[in-house]
């Protein structure tokens, strides 16, 4: 299209007064054209309101889901929270029992090897005694023997 607003007036010839008004003709728009076009536009502009309530609605749904959902979860977590409590109050008890009964039982057995090395040392000294007698027994008869013998050997 050409720009008639910078052409010169001498120039302009029928042939470019005809197209000129030709496109001018085209572009103008009655105003009954108008009304059908802005009547046209206000219903569509209805439908994209209508539907645009309608997303809005299922957000709102969207939103109440999601809070219940949250509230659920809320109230799982917490119940597992106290399971867990649970859980582990009794692992607890249970490990302290455990512990009382093992040290009950280190307890009974460190009694008992103290019974039993009291034992092996009554044992081991009653054979030191006996050792001892006999050996003090042996000694003094052999002394005995010995001065028995030297005694005969050597003359008086």
């Amino acid at each position: 299209m050409q720009d008639y607003s910078k052409m010169n007036p001498n120039d302009f010839s029928q042939k470019d007064l005809m197209l000129h008004l030709l496109q001018v003709a085209q572009h103008t728009v009655t105003r009954e054209e108008l009304k059908e076009d802005i009547s046209d536009i206000k219903e569509y502009i209805a439908k994209v309101e209508t539907r645009f309530d309608k997303v809005e609605a299922r957000f709102d749904k969207v939103d109440e889901k999601i809070s219940k959902v949250e509230i659920a979860l809320k109230q799982d977590i917490s119940k597992v929270e106290i399971g867990l409590r649970q859980d582990i109050s009794k692992v607890e008890i249970g490990l302290r029992q455990d512990i009382s009964k093992v040290e009950i039982a280190l307890r009974q057995d460190i009694s008992k090897v103290e019974i039993a090395l009291k034992q092996d040392n009554k044992d081991l000294i009653k054979r030191v005694d006996r050792f001892m007698f006999w050996s003090l027994s042996l000694t003094i008869t052999s002394t005995f023997l010995i001065l028995g013998l030297i005694y005969k050997i050597i003359p008086q």
